[in-house]
């Protein structure tokens, strides 16, 4: 670590320098992103799934569902309705051949999904689709689908970006709402507050091209990668890490500087939980490898194998896990302590169909039963049909607009523990009916949303201008009735 240097602002002009090494389990791997970096994490959460265990991922779709096209991928697997069988299937092709790691490793992951339902980008169809192609590998309990909040097509926060259902500028959208602080409480049960005042480690930025065979920019990787280092990670303290992608038009050297490496939640949360944050950077590109937004190559613009243990993306970011990882000591992240009830049972959120819970583990537990109940003096029933082996549970299959109350048990192979206070929550009501598309106003007339009339646009059915017919113009347009679209996001 003391070759690092601290990131002193979003505009430095650094020299970048190697990655450090810590005391990281590589076991306790989790990833997470948004978009393209949102399949980029799918991805590397399947090829490596022996390594990681739990992802997060905002506005994005299943695992290899660009299926290698570029026309793919900006059709279905933005505004259309993916097909899950043709994904499991090349997953379990993939798995047989040794390509990526044996499909069962997934079982054991956490996931954590998330679709805005302004984001006319990535629509809701697409999101659906991903979360079926995980319950084809992951019990529901472990799958937590956030998708009634009005957000746009963006990374979710609580206290930065622009206006919560706005789409655009750099993609970070100010909901009130702390994503990253949620999903990496489903990802690894009750942590420690967060820090909100001066934080006690630091931004560094490292030398992507020691983790590439060939210069990163022929792989539309950035010379440039950062991390959230806590001090405590940098004294030599046990930590795990969590991966964030960004998405396209959002990396440091094109786009947002380090807005997205300081204000996407994720650092607060790591600095009082001994979590390491890499933040790898793609870079733009006009030739080959073609990449003009500074994608995550999830179409295969490097090559076929993109999606695999051996995609030249895929192999990078690994290889920078297994450098920070170097200096492990060998510890357990099972909890210690005695055999006992569960503590610190918190309902984190609620969509309008299930109950989001995390607690805290219990030394000498195998595993943990989840119980609910419709009151509070009402009896509580059992809801897992498996034993849950991590401390975090989705109760999905809930009434909207309605409070349930739970209670967890600790399991040690032979007896359950006492109950754990109980808690409740009440799911949100059902979202606004809506259907918004974000497209620039050449595409809007080309995909049948609006007409073009001497250079300038026109929505369909409202007739309503919405600026001149060209590549250069974005509208969010929403579809009201059959062939009817307007500019407006939904309430």
């Amino acid at each position: 670590p003391s070759a690092e240097r601290e990131l002193e602002s979003a505009g430095s002009d650094l020299t970048t320098v190697a990655l450090g090494s810590y005391n990281v389990n590589p076991k306790e791997t989790t990833v997470s992103g948004v978009s393209s970096g949102g399949y980029m994490a799918v991805q590397l959460g399947v090829a490596w799934s022996s390594t990681i265990r739990g992802v997060g991922v905002f506005a994005a779709g299943p695992f290899w569902c660009a299926q290698d096209s570029l026309t793919t991928a900006t059709g279905t697997c933005q505004i259309g309705s993916p097909n899950v069988t043709t994904s499991t299937n090349k997953t379990d092709s993939y798995a047989t051949s040794g390509a990526i790691d044996p499909t069962s490793n997934l079982a054991k992951q956490k996931v954590w999904i998330f679709s805005g339902y302004n984001d006319g980008v990535v629509k809701r169809n697409v999101v659906n689709s991903l979360n079926s192609y995980y319950t084809h590998y992951i019990d529901a309990g472990s799958i937590f689908y956030k998708n009634n909040l009005n957000s746009g097509h963006s990374q979710v926060t609580d206290s930065f970006g622009g206006s919560c259902a706005g789409t655009g500028n750099e993609f970070i959208n100010n909901c009130g709402y702390d994503a990253a602080g949620l999903l990496l409480k489903h990802l690894f049960g009750t942590l420690a507050p967060r820090n909100t005042g001066v934080l006690g480690g630091k931004v560094i930025a490292f030398d992507q091209s020691a983790f590439t065979s060939t210069a990163p920019v022929n792989l539309s990787l950035s010379n440039t990668g950062y991390a959230y280092v806590p001090a405590t990670c940098a004294a030599g303290g046990q930590c795990r890490v969590h991966i964030a992608f960004h998405g396209c038009l959002q990396n440091a050297d094109d786009y947002v500087g380090t807005d997205f490496v300081n204000h996407a939640g994720y650092n607060q949360w790591a600095d009082t939980n001994n979590l390491i944050v890499l933040y790898p950077q793609t870079i733009s590109s006009s030739v080959a490898p073609l990449n003009p937004n500074g994608c995550w190559d999830w179409w295969g613009y490097n090559e076929a194998g993109y999606a695999t243990k051996s995609g030249s993306q895929i192999t990078a970011i690994k290889a920078m896990l297994t450098r920070l990882s170097a200096n492990y000591t060998g510890w357990s992240a099972a909890p210690g302590g005695t055999f006992a009830a569960p503590a610190g049972l918190t309902a984190t959120d609620s969509s309008n169909s299930s109950v989001a819970l995390a607690w805290t583990g219990t030394g000498g537990a195998t595993g943990y039963n989840v119980y609910r109940a419709t009151c509070s003096t009402c009896a509580f029933s059992k809801v897992n049909a498996a034993l849950v082996t991590s401390p975090s549970y989705s109760d999905g299959g809930r009434a909207a607009s309605t409070t349930y109350f739970y209670k967890v048990r600790a399991f040690n192979g032979t007896s359950e523990s006492a109950d754990s206070a109980a808690v409740s929550r009440a799911t949100a009501a059902t979202p606004a009916s809506c259907d918004p598309y974000y497209r620039d106003n050449y595409t809007h007339t080309i995909e049948g949303r609006a007409y073009a009339l001497f250079g300038a646009t026109y929505a369909d059915g409202s007739n309503t201008y919405i600026g001149l017919w060209n590549i250069f113009t974005e509208t969010n347009l929403i579809q009201t009735s059959a062939g009817f679209f307007r500019p407006a996001t939904c309430p």
